[in-house]
């Protein structure tokens, strides 16, 4: 009898640790870690009580539910709603969603956000300017408190709250470092909390902060290369990225709910590196391939071709990632104007660097030098360079960059993206249009 009592306290111990051990592994992919995910996006632009109208927020929230779509996320939408109607549409959909504890959670907010003695508040459509009316303010906006305590009541394991608007909050507490993530924490509650900006603060309706979580959900959060984005290395690098490209004006937030110490998880697909089988080579492939390269390598082509080359050759698939040669048309020492120095730094020339995009999955990074039309001209030139260099990284983005463009066009249209800049933040400043003195794609 004792025989058989050990023997069934055995199997139920090892039952236990084998449970264990399938908490605690890495998961791979979405459906390793979570039953579901689901996303709200909510979008105010189209104010009534006073507030300006945010046209850019249409965009915004039509960019963010594509982009949660593509990451596996169901998503709803609540589009221009009332204070009352954000709060039945969150209810609802937490009714509807958190009650399960595997399931993803997400909420983003985009538009006007507002601190109010010391207290953050979104703004809905009919909310009343607090400077004139302080009560119809209450009313058609919702404190971030409504959310910490809807977070509190969420069975969900992962819930992820994302707000496009400036307020403070005690939520925010920022976290001062990365926490290393181990598969441990993967068991642990996460509540965390993200905002494009503190009180003080305004947040332009061309919003950085929706293309940087975007960004950063797609994989340039990834900081330790694990094919993971937590919930904390997103917050860190948007608040790098939007604090850099701001020249400091915009200073994003995040933090985590009081005993809230694990992480929201989104996934860079490394499921489909380990389940994609490639078209076999065609005769010849190979060597047109290694044509492309050796005819302009580093360039956009070349890139797509190695890619290639790796699928089809075996003897190419363990090795290291290889890294395009340097070319002369290519600087890759810069890092800030602090550390980036050369000749030309002192009057008439003025150095703007590093400018930095985010084009078709490429980080673009440039260095340009204005020669000033006079002192006058020259101090204009001091006191703007970091307005400039954020203009400078917006007009890029927006220049019309494409994989298919050869590495001349890109330079071609990165000049002209910097000169349309230097008309719309100084005007006149340069005798020249801004020279380009170093340009990298990663």
């Amino acid at each position: 009898m004792r025989n058989l009592v050990l023997a069934c306290l055995l199997l139920l111990t090892f039952g236990a640790y084998a449970a264990d051990r399938a908490v605690v592994r890495m998961p791979d992919t979405p459906d390793d870690m979570y039953s579901s995910s689901h996303a709200l996006v909510i979008g105010v632009y189209d104010y009534s009580g006073g507030w300006p109208k945010l046209p850019g927020v249409r965009q915004d929230t039509d960019a963010v539910s594509m982009a949660l779509s593509a990451q596996g996320f169901n998503v709803r939408r609540s589009v221009n709603p009332t204070a009352s109607e954000i709060k039945t549409a969150v209810d609802d959909f937490i009714s509807r969603y958190a009650g399960d504890r595997r399931a993803r959670i997400l909420i983003y907010f985009a538009g006007h956000g507002h601190t109010l003695n010391g207290m953050g508040y979104v703004v809905g459509k009919d909310a009343k300017d607090p400077s004139k009316d302080v009560e119809g303010f209450r009313k058609g906006a919702l404190s971030i408190d409504f959310f910490a305590e809807k977070a509190k009541t969420m069975d969900s394991r992962h819930g992820l709250f994302v707000f496009d608007s400036c307020f403070s909050g005690t939520v925010f507490k920022t976290l001062r470092s990365i926490p290393d993530f181990k598969a441990e924490m993967l068991a642990r509650p996460a509540k965390e909390f993200i905002a494009s900006g503190t009180e003080s603060q305004q947040v332009p309706d061309d919003s950085v902060f929706r293309k940087r979580f975007i960004d950063g959900m797609n994989g340039y959060a990834d900081a330790n290369g694990d094919g993971l984005v937590t919930g904390s290395e997103l917050g860190q690098f948007i608040q790098t990225e939007v604090s850099g490209l701001s020249a400091g004006t915009q200073t994003p937030v995040y933090g985590k709910l009081s005993g809230n110490d694990g992480e929201f998880l989104f996934f860079r697909g490394k499921e489909q590196n380990t389940a994609v089988s490639h078209a076999p080579a065609a005769s010849g492939e190979r060597e047109q391939l290694l044509a492309v390269i050796r005819k302009s390598p580093g360039s956009v082509e070349a890139n797509s071709a190695l890619k290639r080359l790796r699928e089809i050759d075996d003897t190419l698939k363990n090795q290291p990632p290889v890294t395009a040669p340097e070319r002369k048309d290519r600087v890759t020492t810069v890092t800030s104007t602090v550390v980036y120095k050369r000749n030309d730094t002192d009057y008439p020339y003025v150095v703007i660097a590093p400018v930095t995009a985010y084009v078709g999955g490429h980080r673009i990074t440039a260095a340009f030098s204005v020669e000033a039309a006079n002192s006058s001209a020259y101090r204009n030139l001091m006191n703007r360079k970091e307005m400039l260099r954020s203009v400078m990284g917006h007009k890029i983005e927006d220049a019309g960059i494409n994989r298919s463009d050869s590495m001349a066009d890109v330079r071609q249209k990165v000049k002209d993206a910097a000169a349309k800049a230097m008309d719309f933040a100084c005007p006149a400043c340069g005798r020249y249009a801004p020279v380009l003195k170093g340009l990298m794609i990663k």
